[in-house]
């Protein structure tokens, strides 16, 4: 009985260490996969990411998709147009002891052969729906990178800034470590010790403020670029400045901002509206020609002339039974030909013709001098822009110099105040000259960072002010 209870006790042993190292293993498989994904972008595949993912982007493609389908429609009675047509009817007369039947198929076919006169409507406003479609598109694409385009200087300054003032945090560790040895020492009073406790403290938490800043800002970068969200992001390479000349800035303005696309397309068409009022001077006019079953029309919809080619055979049809009293023949007589020929030529139309001239003379006029305005204020902006960028990159300069000066000066009295310096210039010195240039210090790093923010928002303002992504 002991050994049997020995050896069930080996099994469950055996079975429990099994089963361990079963689910150590699943563990060790299935870990790796739900750990964050390593991805390094640079700014081209991040762009390419964007463009490929950003949900606003695949709207407006979307929109153009369907835009483009409606023009497709209205643009389909250019195409052939095939169909089949047929009835069959049968009835009885009680009264007459007549049973009737009839019957016909016949098939069609029919191509527009040309079309001159005014653009119809649906074709007109189908074309610029597709148009507006495009510029849409582009202008979301620009937005999305000029998007990017910010986030990644904020993540690349923000890591920057946390590299650095990591170095004066060590930096601070070190010296607290000192500054307490020496305290211990009777050599330094407590306020050296504060002093340096402090100023660690507002480092870390200016540390501590560029870390969340950067989370929140590689959250947003990894929703842009549609990657996951367990995804660790690491950028690669910085942003290169753009060297440009003003006026070459001005030319890329002018070439680029979508605006102006969209109002010069605006002027194309209104161009071609002034045109089209000369057809209100065409007398109205509609003909047909037939020979057999080869048809030739010509149709007016509006202002619009359509000149069409149909053939339509009958394949199928009853024959007149002679037998039959009353009995008509179904057919018309095709085998000759004919010709029929419509106008109304109007000797005064009140002068709506020239009104309609115009009018849209009035609208032209209108949109040319509202893209010489949205000109010169384009040359304004890129204008505006390109100092603004040189003002920013000077001030940032001054601030780094400052910031040196002023960490110079700190670590001098700090130095005359722990060590005891007799240096002439800072004689007299209190712990409260100490504390006003850390305070001076810590203010100017401060402003040293805000002032690189400003000078790479400066650069990507200019761009956008250009309208250019490449």
């Amino acid at each position: 009985m002991e050994r049997k209870y020995r050896v069930s006790r080996m099994a469950y042993n055996t079975s429990r260490f099994t089963f361990h190292a079963l689910c150590y293993l699943f563990l060790s498989i299935a870990v790796p996969t739900l750990a964050q994904n390593q991805v390094t972008l640079t700014l081209e595949s991040g762009s390419r990411r964007v463009l490929k993912n950003s949900e606003k982007v695949l709207k407006a493609q979307k929109i153009l998709e369907r835009a483009k389908a409606n023009l497709r429609i209205a643009r389909s009675v250019y195409s052939p147009q095939l169909g089949i047509a047929g009835f069959y009817e049968r009835r009885s007369n009680n009264d007459l002891g007549l049973a009737e039947k009839d019957y016909l198929s016949s098939v069609s076919l029919s191509q527009l052969i040309t079309q001159f006169g005014k653009v119809p409507k649906d074709i007109d406003q189908a074309q610029e729906s597709a148009r507006l479609s495009e510029i849409e598109l582009e202008r979301t694409k620009q937005e999305v990178i000029f998007a990017l385009r910010r986030l990644w200087h904020n993540i690349t300054l923000t890591d920057e800034e946390i590299e650095q003032r990591s170095i004066i945090e060590a930096t601070l560790q070190e010296k607290l470590k000192v500054a307490k040895r020496k305290h211990a020492e009777k050599r330094i009073p407590i306020l050296s010790v504060l002093n340096t406790e402090l100023e660690l403290a507002e480092q870390q938490l200016a540390l501590n403020e560029l870390r969340r800043r950067s989370d929140i800002d590689k959250a947003e970068l990894i929703r842009l670029t549609g990657l996951g969200a367990l995804t660790d992001v690491h950028l690669s390479g910085s942003i290169p400045d753009d060297d440009l000349t003003l006026e070459r800035a001005v030319k890329l303005g002018l070439e680029n901002r979508l605006a102006l696309k969209e109002l010069t397309g605006a002027i194309n068409r209104q161009e071609r509206l002034v045109k089209e009022t000369f057809w209100h001077r065409i007398p109205e006019l509609d003909a047909s020609l037939r020979y057999r079953d080869a048809h030739l029309f010509l149709n007016q919809r509006d202002r619009t002339w359509d000149t069409m080619a149909v053939y339509d055979p009958r394949f199928i049809k009853r024959k007149r039974d002679d037998a039959m009293p009353f009995e008509e023949a179904y057919e018309d007589d095709r085998d000759g030909w004919e010709m029929r020929l419509n106008f109304n030529f109007p000797l005064f139309d009140g002068g709506v013709t020239e009104a309609y001239r115009d009018a849209e003379r009035a609208e032209l006029s209108r949109l040319q001098l509202e893209l010489v305005d949205l000109q010169k204020q384009i040359r304004v902006e890129v204008h505006r822009a390109y100092r603004e960028v040189a003002n920013t990159k000077e001030q940032m300069e001054i601030e780094a110099k400052r910031v040196q000066i002023f960490e110079q000066r700190l670590r001098t009295i700090e130095r005359v105040l722990d060590e005891g310096l007799d240096l002439p210039s800072y004689r007299g010195l209190t712990f409260d000259d100490a504390f006003e240039a850390q305070a001076q210090f810590t203010e100017a790093q401060r402003v040293f960072y805000r002032t690189r923010r400003d000078y790479a928002d400066a650069k990507e303002q200019l761009r956008e002010a250009m309208g250019w992504i490449e």
